[in-house]
């Protein structure tokens, strides 16, 4: 009896200590791992964010070297000494205008016996065409004096030409921006440096390297905004007029040509530029926050999550670098959702749950 006594209260004490201590231990820890498991298997949760295409207003801006539409180097095209030059740099000119004649003084010698042999094979042909006597010339006779005569004047043509190369002439209508030309001075055709620069300032030619991300978009007639910074960036409207056709291998660039009006010629050509091709900004790029970017062996892409709610990977050409934003030159059409920060454990084709707080997020734009 005394050991049941004793048995009975031990057992109720530990029956007591297990419902009470041990048993909410196991069913805490029972549904802990439940509730772990079901956290496990459900959709992970991401941070998306809505693209749109830039808003830049600005369009694709380059640098540009401002240049004469015509220039030209105008240099001697006889021997002789430079007798006189007439204008100066900065010299406005018609087409046609003397600029400049040199003395040749043995081509007035030259001249003068080739006009005495036209006037002697003149004489003799003269003499022998007025013979009566039929038979007493032969007409090879005449034939060769008639040569003659048409040498002679070729000769004389010649050295004629040649003279009205003593006078340097404006090739067309322009403004002298260079002059190396001095009285006394020895020329020679093509020799040394040209004796004047001609240059056409009433249209003016902006020269730019178009980088290849963008040189589908330049086409000819399209048009373009030129400013010029140190006119307090004033602007002057032009438009594409011609490209090269090909990148250059070196910089992967396309040299394209804008003209611009200068009618009162307040342009001086060789001004560096900034030239906007305005068509650009219709056709803008895409822009992605740089956390959006994953780079692999395969090359940058990003994560977009479908309508259904389901991950899939796109790969994408990357253009210009904002920092915080970084342009897509191909591989989105800029009505997806992409996530941020996108980690190793998502896969192509599974399905995530959004963060209802950045849900519709808009990427900032440039």
């Amino acid at each position: 009896m005394k050991f049941f006594r004793i048995t009975i209260p031990l057992l109720a004490l530990i029956a007591v200590f297990v419902f009470f201590g041990v048993l909410p231990r196991i069913r805490n820890t029972q549904e802990l791992q439940a509730a772990a498991e079901q956290e496990k298997n459900r959709d992970p949760i991401v941070n998306t964010v809505r693209l749109k295409h830039s808003s830049d207003t600005t369009g694709l801006t380059l640098p540009g070297q401002i240049q004469p539409y015509r220039q030209t180097p105008l240099y001697a095209r006889t021997q002789g000494f430079l007798r006189r030059w007439y204008v100066d740099i900065g010299a406005q000119v018609k087409e046609g205008q003397v600029l400049a004649t040199i003395d040749v003084p043995e081509l007035d010698q030259d001249i003068a016996r080739a006009k005495a042999d036209q006037q002697l094979a003149k004489t003799n042909l003269e003499r022998l065409q007025s013979v009566q006597l039929p038979g007493a010339i032969a007409k090879q006779d005449i034939d060769t004096r008639q040569s003659g005569v048409s040498v002679a004047q070729a000769n004389l043509g010649r050295l004629e030409a040649l003279k009205d190369l003593q006078q340097i002439r404006a090739p067309f209508s322009g403004v002298i921006t260079s002059r190396t030309a001095e009285n006394g001075n020895l020329v020679s055709p093509g020799a040394g440096q040209p004796l004047f620069t001609i240059s056409e300032l009433g249209m003016l030619r902006v020269f730019i390297d178009v980088p290849q991300t963008y040189y589908q978009y330049i086409k000819v007639g399209m048009p373009a905004t030129v400013t010029i910074p140190e006119l307090k960036n004033r602007t002057f409207a032009g438009k594409v007029v011609r490209t090269s056709g090909t990148l250059r291998s070196d910089s992967r660039t396309l040299l394209t040509e804008v003209a611009i009006p200068n009618p009162k010629r307040e342009l001086p050509s060789g001004l560096y530029s900034q030239v906007k091709f305005d068509m650009i900004a219709a056709n803008s790029p895409i822009l992605i926050p740089a956390n959006a970017l994953q780079m692999t062996p395969q090359g940058a892409q990003v994560v977009v999550v479908d309508a259904d709610q389901r991950v899939r990977f796109v790969p994408i050409t990357l253009g210009r670098d904002y920092g915080i934003t970084l342009e897509v030159a191909s591989g989105l059409t800029g009505r997806e959702l992409v996530i941020t920060n996108p980690n190793d454990r998502l896969r192509d084709g599974q399905k995530v749950r959004f963060r209802k707080s950045v849900a519709e997020k808009t990427v900032a734009l440039r």
